[in-house]
């Protein structure tokens, strides 16, 4: 998901499918080890596209207060 643009809602809806896997019972402890560190990945992603969005929303106040 990294190579591509990915959407934020996407991301979100593969980590709390990540997160319902994991709460079966007796996961497979090599599938649990995958869908972890996705899961974080994804996070990681969703945190830094939260950052930019915010970054570009303060930029759009300041134009409006320049003008």
């Amino acid at each position: 998901m990294s190579a591509k643009k990915f959407s934020y809602n996407e991301a979100m809806m593969e980590v709390e499918q990540i997160l319902a896997s994991l709460e079966k019972d007796n996961p497979d402890i090599d599938e649990m080890s995958r869908n972890v560190k996705r899961a974080v990945e994804l996070l990681q992603l969703c945190k830094q596209k939260l950052y930019q969005t915010d970054e570009e929303i303060k930029k759009v106040f300041e134009d409006l207060k320049v003008q």
